[in-house]
């Protein structure tokens, strides 16, 4: 029985090792093996238009000259409208030429018609913007205790207080010393008109003629009323041969003040022909800057910033990285932009573009300086064209200018875009040759400069680095 018993349990073991070995040695092998599917990535594209859009039309910032270096003037107008080609140049209409109704001082323009004078030498063609320039800086020290109460109390105003009259309305602390508060009281449009043409007619008297005209400058003052006012008495009160400016309005503190102002005006009483240019500056934050340029051109205006604030640096890559204020403007739909300010000290601060020292003639360019004028010769005349971008922290732009596309784009990311794919939409690319600057961190302010050869007639393939900014200056076949 033992026996059986055993030859049964073997018998069992058998079977089931025969059944292991069976699994282990036959697996289910599938029929075909599936491989690994890579799906390439696509490259990013640069997309350019075909539809043109606003007309290009880039100046300089001379408003303030607290560096304006006598000794080097020459120098220095050669670099602002002859080596960088400028449509204009802001300039400053002091208060201290009027301060009261009927008095002149003709030592307030000095230092202005000395630059003006080496502006005009060195490019006979450059246009004048004259836009005015705060009341505080009519004022000496002692004045403005004697007058203000307090060299810091001077209140914002673009023109003399027998224009715009202030009292006082109680006090207020400054510096811990009590002081004045001042408040608006009238406002005389008509001394307006006459404040401006006794300006303009001065200019011409200098020799120059005046292209265009700030109503304002970051004050609320000037309604849309107020400007059709000023546009239609101000003719009448210039001296023979005086030129009409185109009038600049309502150049804003912000750009949600421009919309506002633009909003307001009423067109049964004409004011939409109160002015030629619709302006804002982007000083204070507020406002969307394509909203700003809708009403602009609803009115049939083109849409100005007149003080441009926002790149600023002194190092190269802030330099680089902060002109994407100047980009979005662009984009947005602004076709006149000022660079404020132009001239600055040894060293660099700020926005400015030119540095110099007060007495050793050193003059530096800056990289906002070199960025800025392979835009205005390449593109001020020219008119901007659609753009795609290729990512949110990819900013383009794009200008055609007779036969010279230039196109632009400024990486802000760390990250490189490899292989970035440009469609200049069917224009055809001059012998295939196209001319790149770069700008980096490390590299010169004047940017790296190369050249390639595009593998098709209507578009290329580039390389972005990181924090970069690259400019490609494609002539194109007629």
């Amino acid at each position: 029985m033992k026996r059986i018993f055993l030859f049964f349990q073997i018998l069992a073991f058998s079977l089931v090792c025969s059944s292991c070995e069976k699994q282990i040695s036959e697996p289910d092998i599938p029929d075909e093996i599936p491989e690994e599917v890579v799906v390439p990535k696509e490259s990013p594209k640069v997309i350019v238009s075909s539809e043109e859009k606003q007309q290009i039309k880039l100046g300089i910032d001379a408003e303030r000259l607290w560096y304006w270096r006598s000794n080097i003037k020459e120098e220095l107008a050669q670099l602002a409208v002859k080596e960088l080609h400028a449509e204009y140049i802001r300039v400053a209409i002091s208060c201290a030429y009027e301060p009261e109704e009927g008095v002149y001082n003709e030592n307030a323009y000095e230092q202005e018609l000395e630059m003006m004078n080496a502006m005009k030498t060195a490019n006979p063609d450059i246009n004048f913007f004259a836009s005015p320039r705060p009341l505080d800086e009519a004022y000496s020290k002692s004045e403005k205790e004697e007058v203000w109460g307090h060299e810091k109390n001077v209140p914002w105003s673009p023109y003399p207080a027998w224009i715009q009259e202030w009292y006082s309305d109680g006090t207020k602390k400054v510096d811990g010393i009590d002081v004045p508060r001042w408040k608006k009281g009238n406002f005389h449009v008509d001394k307006l008109v006459q404040y401006y043409a006794n300006y303009l007619n001065l200019m011409k008297e200098k020799g120059f003629d005046i292209t265009y005209l700030d109503a304002s400058n970051e004050q609320t003052i000037i309604t849309p009323s107020y400007c059709k006012y000023l546009r239609d008495s101000l003719p009448v009160k210039l001296a023979p041969g005086v030129n009409m400016p185109l009038l600049i309005a309502p150049s804003t503190w912000n750009v949600q003040g421009g919309i506002n102002w633009l909003d307001s005006i009423n067109t049964v009483s004409g004011e939409q022909n109160g002015f030629d240019i619709a302006s804002v500056h982007n000083t204070g934050s507020g406002g969307v800057l394509e909203e700003f340029t809708r009403a602009a051109n609803s009115w049939g205006k083109a849409a100005w910033n007149t003080e441009l604030h926002g790149w600023i640096g002194v190092e190269l890559q802030d330099e680089i990285l902060n002109s994407a204020i100047f980009w979005e403007h662009i984009r947005a739909g602004f076709s006149g932009i000022d660079t404020w300010l132009f001239f600055g000290p040894d060293g660099g601060k700020g926005h400015t573009m030119i540095w110099s020292h007060w007495n050793n003639r050193s003059i530096t360019k800056s990289g906002k300086y070199e960025i800025f004028k392979q835009v205005v010769n390449n593109a001020n005349g020219g008119k901007y064209v659609e753009v795609s971008m290729p990512s949110k922290n990819a900013i383009t732009a794009a200008f055609i200018k007779e036969n010279t596309l230039s196109l632009w784009i400024l990486n802000k990311s760390s990250k490189k875009l490899d292989d970035v794919v440009f469609e200049l939409a069917n224009r055809d690319i001059s012998g295939k040759i196209i001319d790149v600057v770069k700008w980096q961190k490390d590299l010169p302010r004047s940017g790296a400069e190369s050249k390639f050869a595009a593998k098709e007639q209507s578009h290329f393939s580039y390389d972005i680095d990181g924090q970069s900014l690259y400019f490609f200056k494609i002539m194109l076949n007629n």
